[in-house]
């Protein structure tokens, strides 16, 4: 079997709290140390708060201090966008916010890129940082939900328009549902990846990792630990599946009826520094993953992105180690 041949890693720069405390730099040897990683995302804080409608000169100035090392290695890399305001049902900022990241980060972002020949060539594209949508979300006018009308906008502009000439991948890796609201969660994301073409990818996070962290499943909140596998049967298929009804963790049926779009169904493996610090309590949640989705790893045909916190999971934490085992064989290599 061939292992995937898309294996990412997310790396984080810029702020990450009000308080103004930064990611740490990862430098060219961390980097170096992930052999087995075929590119990078570049992320940013998905705390809207921290720089809310920007300015984002800063933050720019960090993500591209970063992109600068990431780019001696050689390898392609994705940058992440600044979080929008997207906590609540009501949201009314789809022009405002699409003409203010549009023109003060992704165009700032693209006019350093371009004007360097070696960060253009390594250069795939931008990833979403929030990781959900609020609302409902029709099956059939998926846009008219105003949150996914901003995706959509975004991604032409990333994607499609020729006065710009960025024509580069969007990519997104949001939560599967947990908690009360874990049909809807799983719903719009499943309407988002079937049934439009926002996204090149979308790499789930099944969040089984996090269960110490959120609880189990108790009839009304918690982490579902059926979600791990529905999530890997999404992969699998490539078409992203629902729970058949709420309450009903046995079954799956494809969200929106069929899969329309292009986008490519993508996994997430996750962990923390916790898998480290807390390994007694984390490591089962980890090696039950891992054990799941070596066999899409390991099938060649599923991209993926491994998760492991900021530099503080992957360098302090040794999660490096973790990262490498998974991405040479899909082995479970505790840090």
């Amino acid at each position: 079997m061939a292992i995937s041949q898309t294996r990412l890693t997310f790396l984080f720069a810029g702020k990450y709290n009000t308080n103004g405390d930064k990611y740490t730099q990862f430098s060219k040897s961390d980097l170096d140390n992930l052999s087995h990683v075929t590119g990078f995302v570049v992320g940013v804080t998905g705390d809207y708060n921290v720089y809310k409608t920007g300015p984002f000169t800063d933050l720019i100035f960090d993500v591209m201090e970063q992109v600068e090392i990431v780019a001696q290695t050689g390898k392609p890399f994705y940058i992440g966008i600044p979080a929008v305001n997207f906590d609540s049902t009501t949201y009314t900022r789809r022009s405002a916010d699409y003409t203010n990241i549009k023109s003060n980060y992704i165009q700032q972002i693209w006019s350093q890129i371009s004007a360097n020949s070696t960060y253009k060539n390594l250069f795939k594209g931008f990833y979403w940082t929030n990781e959900r949508v609020f609302g409902t979300t029709n099956v059939s006018s998926p846009t008219s939900n105003a949150q996914i009308g901003l995706l959509n906008d975004l991604a032409y502009t990333i994607r499609n328009d020729t006065s710009l000439g960025i024509r580069k991948e969007f990519i997104w890796s949001p939560y599967l549902g947990y908690n009360s609201t874990y049909y809807e969660i799983n719903t719009n994301i499943g309407i988002i990846a079937n049934r439009t073409n926002i996204f090149n990818t979308v790499f789930l996070q099944s969040n089984y990792y996090f269960t110490p962290a959120e609880g189990a499943w108790n009839g009304s909140s918690g982490i579902i630990p059926q979600t791990l596998d529905m999530a890997v049967k999404s992969a699998t298929d490539n078409k992203l599946y629902n729970f058949a009804a709420k309450g009903n963790f046995n079954s799956y049926s494809v969200v929106g009826g069929t899969k329309t779009s292009n986008t490519k169904i993508a996994l997430n493996m996750e962990a923390e520094d916790t898998l480290k610090g807390k390994q007694s309590t984390y490591s089962p949640y980890y090696k039950t993953a891992c054990a799941k989705m070596k066999v899409p790893l390991l099938n060649g045909s599923c991209p993926f992105i491994f998760y492991a916190g900021s530099y503080n999971g992957i360098v302090k934490s040794n999660l490096c180690a973790s990262i490498e085992g998974f991405y040479t064989n899909g082995s479970c290599v505790l840090p």
